[in-house]
């Protein structure tokens, strides 16, 4: 019999982003973030609190890739829970960085106890997800990210997957909306630990 797979995201669900990415928005660019709502792009502010145009955006989040990704630090019992899994499942990483930045992200995440394949996307998750589904031909298939447009991606393209929305850092937690296309919210990774089991356990 095959081993169940989970593929997860990376920012807000394996590692912290925001605390991060608001150092790197003050030290490298004096500019600060106010989330309002979840919406980067629109509440980045320069020194005299005006909004940032949005086509800056994209420069800076590769810029913080680019030099400061060592300055990102596991969720709290994300990787405790992932080793304890990797017994019993294969796991990939499916994060929206881009290929030029997953060797790093690869090697960053080893470095901090997940050792786990890396795949770099951009756009929604809904056609990886279903490829990598085909590949690994899995017992159980469990999908783990933090923005409901990627699980709804999911639920059209890989509708036999089980979905866990998780929003690990509690600065979005109220400004993230409820999933409706997730099979589960849990923003705590002891409970999603558990959660997860139960599901191997049913196979």
């Amino acid at each position: 019999m095959s081993r169940p797979l989970i593929i997860s995201d990376c920012d807000g669900v394996l590692l912290n982003f925001i605390d991060p990415f608001v150092a790197y928005l003050a030290s490298e660019h004096g500019l600060t973030l106010r989330m309002t709502s979840f919406a980067l792009s629109g509440n980045i502010h320069d020194a005299a609190g005006e909004p940032v145009d949005a086509a800056r955006f994209p420069m800076l989040l590769d810029g913080f890739f680019t030099t400061h990704m060592p300055t990102q630090t596991p969720i709290d019992g994300a990787v405790a829970a992932l080793a304890d899994l990797a017994a019993d499942c294969d796991i990939v990483i499916l994060t929206n960085i881009g290929d030029r930045h997953a060797a790093t992200r690869t090697e960053e995440l080893a470095r901090l106890g997940m050792p786990y394949r890396v795949i770099g996307n951009l756009g929604p998750k809904g056609g990886p997800v279903a490829g990598l589904v085909e590949s690994f031909q899995p017992s159980l298939a469990v999908f783990i990210d933090d923005l409901p447009p990627h699980h709804s991606s999911a639920k059209k393209l890989a509708p036999a997957v089980h979905r866990l929305h998780m929003v690990a850092e509690e600065p979005l937690r109220e400004l993230i909306p409820p999933a409706p296309d997730a099979d589960a919210r849990i923003d705590d990774w002891a409970e999603a630990h558990a959660h997860i089991r139960r599901l191997i356990e049913a196979i």
